[in-house]
């Protein structure tokens, strides 16, 4: 089990490191070398599917905001950002962000994500319409059940 749930995070952080450094062109790259790995495929697939029903999918379009959130001299959005966090709020998603709130993304990835600045960087920098800082806080600490899961692994094969 616990080496399951190690796997699961480590393909997570895979993930999330590709998004944040790769262009279209590389993208495509690592798709065509994913097909080329023994079971690849399956990793892909499982990950194509876990993104559906999970948050994973759409907190991928934070992965443009990691240096703000490394650099706490920084004032501006880096590029991408604002625009991930728009298309997060804008497809109702926004309830994924409570993965920051809870501190689920950065324990997940291992970035420090305070919780502070990511509403400076919503409302403040990228001007995104969000419920107030404390009241979307209070909602995603109170109704944590109805936060979808960060990720789900896939039951282990025999």
């Amino acid at each position: 089990m616990a080496s399951s749930k190690a796997t699961c995070t480590a393909a997570l952080l895979l993930l999330l490191a590709a998004a944040a450094i790769a262009t279209p062109a590389e993208a495509s790259k690592k798709t065509a070398y994913w097909d080329s790995v023994p079971g690849g495929q399956k990793m892909r697939a499982a990950a194509d599917q876990d993104a559906a029903s999970t948050c994973v999918g759409s907190l991928l379009a934070l992965s443009p905001c990691l240096s703000f959130f490394r650099d706490a001299g920084t004032s501006s959005a880096p590029e991408g950002c604002c625009e991930g966090l728009r298309g997060i709020v804008d497809a109702d998603q926004a309830v994924c962000l409570c993965h920051i709130v809870n501190r689920t993304l950065q324990r997940a990835i291992g970035v420090d994500i305070p919780v502070d600045r990511a509403f400076d960087l919503i409302s403040g920098v990228c001007g995104i319409a969000l419920a107030p800082p404390q009241d979307f806080a209070d909602t995603c600490t109170s109704n944590r059940a109805a936060v979808p899961p960060l990720y789900a692994c896939p039951a282990p094969s025999a």
